[in-house]
């Protein structure tokens, strides 16, 4: 794949909770037959919010007439998002950041002690923070060399789910902006 063709994302570097698992050649067939069950259960906060973001200008037409309804509808979806939550399976997601990584909605890369054969299909849990958005997919993996900070590996998701990638994108604009904001406040103290 060509550079250009791998970089359609913005990439970040981020901490994230991570789990990857090595999956064997002859169990590849198996792994992408159950990713839609898989992904779907983890994903669920993911989906939810993006039915809310796709709705937004017909939400932003009900709070301008309806405040009242409009605010009972934002209860109503909070209750339902905590329900998700609580539907979760939570227990094979890490519950704090584990990992640096440079994130995008492409793929990530990561200094690891596990190395993983190149090409081969890599299970991927990743718990982004501080909004607890879950993303299961299925990456390749692209690249996997030996440097002095440890095994650096990229993976490019082939298997991931829209809002699932809606959520990472969300996540890396709101990172990168709340990391620019952060900048030009500490540039505006220190000119005093």
């Amino acid at each position: 794949m060509l550079e250009q063709e791998r970089r359609r994302y913005f990439r970040i570097d981020d901490q994230v909770g991570l789990k990857l698992v090595g999956i064997a050649a002859a169990d590849e067939a198996a792994a992408i037959a159950n990713f839609d069950d898989a992904s779907a259960r983890a994903g669920l906060v993911n989906e939810l919010r993006a039915v809310r973001e796709r709705h937004l200008p017909e939400r932003r037409s009900l709070e301008n007439r309806f405040p009242t309804v409009a605010s009972y509808i934002e209860v109503l979806e909070r209750q339902i998002e905590i329900l998700a939550f609580a539907i979760d399976d939570r227990d094979d997601f890490p519950g704090k950041p584990s990992h640096t990584v440079n994130l995008s909605a492409q793929g990530m890369s990561l200094a690891s002690d596990e190395g993983f054969a190149m090409g081969s299909l890599v299970d991927v849990s990743l718990a982004l923070f501080p909004d607890h958005s879950r993303v299961k997919a299925l990456a390749r993996v692209v690249k996997c060399d030996a440097e002095e900070i440890g095994m650096v590996t990229a993976l490019e998701f082939v298997y991931l789910r829209e809002a699932d990638r809606e959520a990472i994108i969300h996540h890396v604009h709101a990172l990168q902006r709340r990391r620019l904001q952060a900048n030009f406040e500490a540039e505006t103290d220190a000119r005093g």
